[in-house]
């Protein structure tokens, strides 16, 4: 019996860490690659699979951890939550004594806080991370943004699920139809999400056609044109940096003719010997013309 009241949180917990865990953690590599920094890409780009399903290794074995001391320290047991009796009134002889059965522990508050806390967080990181990585454009991960909308899907009915449940918790039928409904339609919607799109191109063009190629033709106008835009700018960009090696080659090529220049004339017009006398070396006589002047001339020009 008490693995029976355990079954349902174990199976809950795990199938919630490997289905939204591995969408969490595709949707947290696209983030982690491509919306930051430039200088910070390129080890990041060398995340290797491996390290992906670890990621989803350390989501389900952090609920493992929490589960095994949960039954450990406060395990799940039968409690029975009795109601007023009921008269018949056709009988009465007869009198109903309303019972329900309740798997619970002495601090079930107390553990299903700390459940919900840690769960409740990891969907409100990725719907940050899914709105992030929204207007990303990259062929290696081609359902990233279907990805995004499956952890939307997955998050809205979570986040409704679980304060109703806990609020008819003692309507045993309301809760068990509305939790019920809610995973399924949750696992539902998820698989429509990721897999039609790739089986409609499948089936289509028989092919897997890349991300890019298909928002470009059904996709929003905006991620559009913020991808033409940045298309647009890497090719100027790569189109200047030719540029620049250009002119940074033809600069140094005249640099090494200007040296060589220096070099001939140097080697044309060797310097003037010195004065025997001790004087300064001559330097070739200055030509006369009409406005040169002797020395009579600037001794009157100073009188």
């Amino acid at each position: 019996m008490a693995f029976a009241h355990a079954a349902r949180l174990w199976l809950l917990g795990l199938g919630f860490s490997l289905g939204y865990g591995s969408m969490f953690t595709k949707i947290w590599w696209v983030h982690t690659v491509f919306t930051k920094k430039e200088e910070k890409k390129e080890w990041r780009k060398t995340l290797e699979p491996w390290k992906l399903y670890a990621t989803v290794g350390l989501l389900v074995g952090m609920d493992v951890l929490t589960l095994a001391i949960w039954q450990i320290v406060d395990p799940l047991h039968r409690t029975i939550e009795t109601f007023a009796k009921e008269e018949p009134k056709e009988d009465i002889d007869v009198s109903i004594l309303p019972q329900l059965e309740h798997c619970s522990s002495r601090k079930m508050n107390t553990w299903l806080g700390i459940f919900y806390g840690y769960k409740g967080l990891l969907l409100l990181l990725g719907i940050f991370l899914a709105y992030e990585t929204k207007s990303v454009s990259t062929e290696k991960i081609n359902d990233h943004r279907a990805v995004g909308m499956a952890i939307y899907n997955v998050a809205v009915l979570c986040l409704i699920t679980a304060p109703v449940t806990m609020i008819l918790s003692s309507q045993q039928d309301a809760a068990f139809a509305f939790a019920s409904l809610a995973i399924v339609f949750s696992s539902y919607i998820t698989l429509v999400v990721l897999f039609v799109p790739k089986m409609r191109r499948l089936i289509t063009r028989g092919e897997w056609q890349s991300e890019a190629q298909d928002t470009m033709k059904t996709g929003s106008s905006t991620n559009n044109n913020e991808e033409e835009k940045s298309r647009l700018l890497e090719k100027e960009n790569r189109e200047l940096e030719k540029i620049i090696a250009e002119k940074e080659e033809r600069v140094s090529e005249l640099r090494h003719q200007l040296q060589s220049r220096q070099q001939l004339r140097s080697r044309r017009h060797p310097p003037t010997p010195p004065d025997p006398s001790g004087g300064l070396p001559r330097g070739p006589p200055e030509p006369h013309d009409r406005l040169s002047c002797d020395g009579s001339r600037v001794h009157l020009l100073y009188k």
